[in-house]
């Protein structure tokens, strides 16, 4: 993730949404739809690196309820 300036989960999730709706449109370029797979892989790395970390941190809590 990128630490430059903070992106939600809900913002990330809605770029991710345009550009699959984009990839599905049949007037699409190979370079544009080359570009929006990349940029939907980096997306969902990101997504998934933050819904760990959300996990870790909610793991980290649970266990200090839970002593």
């Amino acid at each position: 993730m990128s630490d430059k300036k903070h992106v939600s989960y809900k913002d990330r999730r809605e770029e991710l949404d345009k550009a699959i709706t984009k990839l599905q449109s049949d007037d699409l370029d190979v370079d544009e739809a080359l570009d929006l797979y990349k940029k939907s892989q980096d997306l969902i790395k990101e997504l998934e690196e933050y819904l760990a970390k959300a996990e870790n941190t909610i793991n980290k809590y649970k266990t200090k309820l839970e002593d």
